[in-house]
């Protein structure tokens, strides 16, 4: 098939965090990009809302990682210039818990072996410096000053907004049902009937990416529900972006984390619910019951006395998590790859994973990205 009976060199399954990302990198490269999305860039049914997500350099869940960060970082900057928007705060980023517990090790030996700047305060120096935040006797922090939050929702819609003005087509409420590969072509078909026919293409479509994954693949991923809450204070002055910097705290098996307030009125702070399979995506409950109610506020009265422990508000999203939380990213057949399963962890280095898989789909794939390589399958 000639390239002028192609509706497009690449087809993209979502455009969510990686498939708006996706259609960006393709596009301002001159790649002619059909994208196809069930809801429309920047809805609020699969991972990205919630307003904020947390960028870091120093990375305790794997050195491997940081390479993605840097580039990331990049191409966030990029993006906003492209976009004329705000994406990124670099506001700094605090890691608290036991000096001597394997987040705190991990870390600091992650930032010494990639030469990511941070500083070690003490249980006291926290205090002076971060008094929002309640340590235990012995507890202490690692600040990295690079880190902050990304505007999750501006994030997608400005890159498929800029993918856009680059020459991408994205099909908005257009639900792809199958993919066919073929010799020289993949056939994708969708719920209204219609068809096209892409040289490649690359399924992006998050936790309803397990239906265009072959076997092997589709019995390591499951869709898990993502529970976040906003809280009050009656200092709100305190936890804007020059006074509170994001937040990781981890204290006997208990975990939240955060970012500062984005509206001068609430506070995020989530994860101490741990996030749990969910049998479909579309079909996750949004409201958190009571006893997930109770354990967030009990964590919340804990680690961030001045925030008031009940929520003022919730909500939940799905996210595709593999079974060893690493990211599925590469090739699955000879003219499709994937870019899914990143775990809850995703955002904060898409547009870097945006490029590797850029560099797939042209036949120079990056040896550093082979950890996520859907073949350990």
């Amino acid at each position: 098939m000639t390239a002028a009976e192609l509706d497009a060199r690449v087809g993209i399954v979502g455009t969510g965090t990686m498939g708006s990302m996706l259609a960006w990198q393709l596009a301002r490269r001159g790649v002619q990009v059909l994208a196809f999305e069930q809801f429309s860039p920047g809805h609020d049914r699969g991972a990205v809302g919630g307003e904020t997500r947390l960028f870091r350099l120093a990375y305790a869940e794997g050195q491997q990682y940081v390479p993605l960060l840097w580039d990331s970082l990049r191409l966030w900057r990029e993006l906003e210039d492209e976009a004329s928007t705000n994406i990124l705060t670099q506001c700094g980023g605090l890691s608290i818990g036991d000096p001597d517990g394997d987040y705190i090790a991990g870390l600091l030996a992650s930032a010494r072996d990639t030469a990511v700047p941070v500083e070690g305060l003490s249980t006291a120096e926290v205090a002076e410096r971060y008094p929002q935040h309640g340590l235990r006797d012995g507890e202490v922090a690692v600040l990295d000053e690079q880190a902050g939050y990304l505007r999750c929702e501006q994030a997608v819609l400005s890159a498929a907004r800029v993918a856009e003005r680059a020459g991408a087509e994205v099909l908005r409420h257009t639900e792809v049902t199958e993919l066919v590969e073929g010799d020289d072509s993949v056939l994708v078909r969708t719920a209204d009937g219609s068809s096209y026919r892409v040289a490649q293409v690359v399924v992006a479509a998050g936790s309803w990416a397990a239906r265009f994954l072959p076997p092997q693949l589709a019995s390591a991923v499951e869709s898990r529900r993502v529970l976040l809450t906003w809280f009050g204070t009656d200092d709100i002055d305190s936890y804007r972006s020059d006074r509170f910097p994001i937040f990781i705290h981890h204290r006997d098996g208990q975990h939240v984390y955060g970012t500062p307030t984005v509206d001068d009125v609430m506070v995020k702070v989530a994860g101490a619910v741990t996030a749990h399979p969910v049998p479909a995506p579309e079909a996750v409950e949004r409201r958190h019951s009571a006893a997930e109610i109770r354990q967030i506020s009990d964590a919340v009265g804990k680690f961030l006395p001045g925030l008031h422990p009940e929520p003022i508000r919730t909500d939940a999203f799905t996210d595709l998590y593999t079974t060893d939380e690493r990211p599925l990213v590469g090739r699955v057949g000879n003219r499709i790859a994937v870019t899914t399963g990143h775990s809850g962890r995703g955002f904060k280095y898409a547009p870097g994973v945006a490029a590797a898989v850029a560099d797939v789909l042209s036949g120079t794939a990056d040896p550093r990205w082979e950890f996520m390589s859907p073949d350990r399958f």
